[in-house]
């Protein structure tokens, strides 16, 4: 099994989790990814959905904020 963090996990715009396991090369040549979808109703589409809603909560900032000192500015 393949660790869960090297998994992409993504939600589209239609509500579906998208989920793509990354090929491995093997003997030189890699296969395609595996893409698997889950929309709700389906049987694993909770558990993807609860692991996106984790990643999603645990992820660090794409952009970092500023920390400002407000008793520097403060005049």
């Amino acid at each position: 099994m393949q660790d869960p963090q090297s998994l992409h996990i993504e939600r589209r715009a239609d509500g579906a989790v998208l989920v793509r396991v990354p090929s491995r090369v093997t003997d030189g040549r890699a296969l395609p990814d595996a893409v698997f979808a889950f929309r709700a109703g389906d049987p694993q589409y909770a558990y993807w959905d609860e692991q996106i809603r984790n990643r999603n909560v645990l992820a660090p900032p794409t952009t970092p904020v500023p920390i400002v000192d407000f008793d520097q500015h403060v005049g």
